[in-house]
């Protein structure tokens, strides 16, 4: 009777162990996971998040780095003072990231993320394969085409702002075709069209096909006559020796030019021409000096001038004089006295 008891306890006892050799396999190997630092992020998006649940991987390049902790609206958390017509209908997503797998530190610095965040970094729904399951994609794409939603709060975690995914650009991007296509009017556009093109097919119906393919014979032919007489130009000897011609005539001049005797004469000749300048300079100012005195010297040259002329006539009239003639009077003094 007291075999069965024993039986018992030694199998609760083994059971107990197996219990407590389990947990300490999960601990051992799951610590790392639970204990890693971790950070709390939030993002806002303002378009369907279908297909993105609690659990949803976050990766950065592909790497996982994180899973989504909550889903939900941001005017549940923010905004609660503003009438419900007023709060921004943004879909509010709460995840757990690793600093560790992203920046290789225990924590994020601000400044670190802000710059990454200037830099283009970006949340997005990003599709995996074709199973139509989504996951959340940290990559960096263009600032100036992604710019962050407009939020007039501060966010409670870490904000990451987040981008448009693929599939919703091609939805917003057809939209747009569609509304463009609705404000245009097709109708119109295809009665257009087919004026046009009735009013082509009249144009070629009154064009006389026959005149247009004579004129444009013409114009072939005299193409060709054209093209035989440039050949029989550009054969010509003397336009093939035009350029050797125009070369040897060029190193003549560069060999004229180089000459050193006339490079000597032009610096003489420089030299004169700069000493005729000086001396007319000279001239000017020596004129400009004497210029009161020239109406005297012009006097005296003009009465020794007469005086020449009456001596010149005297002696052709009576040449003997100028030898045997009497010595001239002497000049009279103003002050002589006349003596008996």
């Amino acid at each position: 009777m007291s075999a069965q008891p024993v039986s018992y306890f030694r199998l609760g006892l083994f059971t107990l162990g197996a219990i407590v050799i389990a947990i300490a396999f999960v601990v051992a190997f799951g610590a790392g996971r639970w204990f890693r630092p971790k950070a709390l992020m939030e993002t806002y998006f303002d378009e369907s998040v279908q297909g993105i649940d609690v659990g949803t991987a976050i990766k950065y390049r592909g790497v996982n780095v994180g899973q989504v902790r909550n889903i939900g609206f941001t005017y549940t958390t923010y905004e609660q003072d503003k009438p419900p017509a007023a709060r921004k209908p943004y879909v509010m997503v709460e995840a757990v990231l690793y600093p560790r797998e992203i920046s290789g530190h225990e924590q994020i610095s601000s400044d670190v993320m802000q710059h990454l965040i200037e830099t283009g970094l970006r949340v997005q729904m990003a599709a995996q394969g074709l199973t139509g399951a989504y996951y959340l994609e940290l990559d960096f794409v263009d600032p100036q085409r992604n710019p962050p939603l407009p939020i007039d709060w501060k966010p409670a975690h870490l904000y990451i702002p987040s981008a448009r995914s693929t599939v919703g650009q091609l939805v917003s991007g057809a939209e747009s075709l569609m509304r463009k296509l609705d404000r245009a009017n097709l109708d119109e556009v295809v009665v257009n069209l087919n004026d046009m093109i009735t009013d082509v097919r009249r144009s070629l119906e009154r064009a006389q096909p026959g005149t247009l393919s004579a004129n444009a014979d013409a114009l072939l032919t005299e193409l060709r006559q054209t093209n035989r007489q440039l050949n029989t130009v550009l054969s010509d000897p003397a336009w093939r020796a035009l350029p050797r011609d125009a070369s040897s005539a060029l190193n003549e001049t560069r060999k004229l030019v180089s000459n050193d005797e006339i490079l000597k004469t032009v610096a003489q000749m420089r030299e004169t021409l700069t000493a005729i300048e000086r001396g007319a300079a000279r001239i000017d100012r020596t004129v400009a000096a004497r210029e009161a005195e020239l109406p005297a010297i012009l006097d005296n040259l003009r009465q020794a001038t007469d005086n020449l002329r009456d001596l010149t006539e005297d002696l052709r009239r009576y040449p003997a004089n100028a030898l045997l003639g009497e010595p001239p009077r002497p000049l009279a003094r103003p002050d002589a006295r006349k003596h008996p």
